[in-house]
């Protein structure tokens, strides 16, 4: 293992998605930053990674090799997709194979930290599969005796998530917007700045482990979350309220509108009817780092460049689709 603490080794799983992509970018003035992926990938920039890696999260010889040397490793991984590996199998199980998979690595390598992003967890009533899932393999990553820091967090507004590409292809493409029950749920979104900030500041800093929540300033219902960023691309869109909307009817609706495939619109819609807002904020308050306002975030994510490909979830599956990296 790397020992040096000037510039210490943080391994990225999950670095070609756009919160790996920001966070590598905050860490690379003083890490030394690897990406895994499943091939490294020609299209993603490279000036913020030091090298890449490929691995097959699926096998733990393969995940012990890719964490030769690091000092801590970014979990950024969540499988929404049907898997070659496991055709019987859920994202669930999926998400657990490849999560254990990285803690057993991370204790046999010596790693001083494990960083995770999860999602917000509701106080009251049964979790969605979703959030279930980001919860559990908190669980998992945290069983093998490495230091697990996890952060928290909802809708992360960013130029390629897939979560808020939905959201703009909504706003877009409707004349008329359908607004089922789950829109008048609360949430409260953060700024991938924000979230960049924060993921590297546990990687790098002295902060005590544990789970906590992060999220910006403003707290709103997704219908609201619709309306503003609505007005800011200069858009006025009416409103119908359509209580009976089951969620069977959103998820079709949504997977129709936006282009996404059902496999992500379908849990993701589930999750839309617990409210997601941060319970305290008390790492953020640490770090002095309240967050942007959801319009400058939604600004930013407008004018930031394109990606160089569409996100993960809006890709044709390759016919041999294992856990994404």
């Amino acid at each position: 293992m790397i020992q040096s603490t000037d510039r210490p080794c943080v391994v990225i799983a999950g670095a070609t998605g756009f919160v790996g992509q920001a966070l590598a970018e905050a860490l690379s003035p003083r890490c030394t930053v690897i990406g895994l992926s499943r091939q490294p990938p020609g299209w993603a920039p490279q000036g913020h990674f030091s090298a890449w890696r490929t691995c097959d999260l699926f096998s733990l010889i393969d995940t012990q090799k890719a964490l030769k040397g690091a000092d801590i490793v970014v979990y950024l991984v969540h499988s929404m997709r049907p898997s070659a590996r496991l055709t019987q199998g859920h994202f669930r199980d999926m998400d657990l194979i490849c999560a254990d998979n990285l803690a057993r690595a991370a204790s046999q390598a010596g790693l001083r930290r494990i960083v995770y992003l999860g999602g917000l967890v509701p106080e009251d009533g049964p979790l969605s599969a979703h959030l279930r899932s980001r919860l559990e393999v908190e669980e998992i990553l945290g069983a093998h005796g490495v230091a697990l820091m996890t952060l928290r967090a909802g809708l992360v507004i960013g130029p390629a998530g897939s979560s808020f590409l939905m959201l703009l292809r909504l706003v877009e493409r409707l004349p008329v917007m359908i607004c089922p029950a789950w829109t008048e749920t609360l949430t409260q979104p953060i700024d991938l700045r924000d979230a960049a900030f924060l993921l590297a500041a546990c990687a790098t800093g002295e902060l005590p482990s544990g789970s906590y929540d992060i999220g910006g300033p403003d707290v709103m219902s997704y219908r609201e979350m619709m309306v503003r960023t609505a007005a800011v691309m200069g858009r006025r869109i009416p409103m119908m309220k359509v209580p009976l909307f089951s969620p069977g009817l959103s998820r079709l609706w949504v997977s129709l509108v936006t282009g996404a495939p059902r496999a992500l619109a379908g849990p993701l819609v589930e999750s839309l009817r617990h409210p997601t807002v941060a319970r305290d904020l008390r790492l953020q308050e640490r770090l002095h780092r309240p967050g942007v306002g959801f319009e400058e975030a939604v600004r930013h994510a407008l004018t930031s460049p394109p990606p160089a490909r569409p996100p993960m979830a809006y890709r044709p599956a390759p016919p041999k689709e294992e856990c994404s990296v």
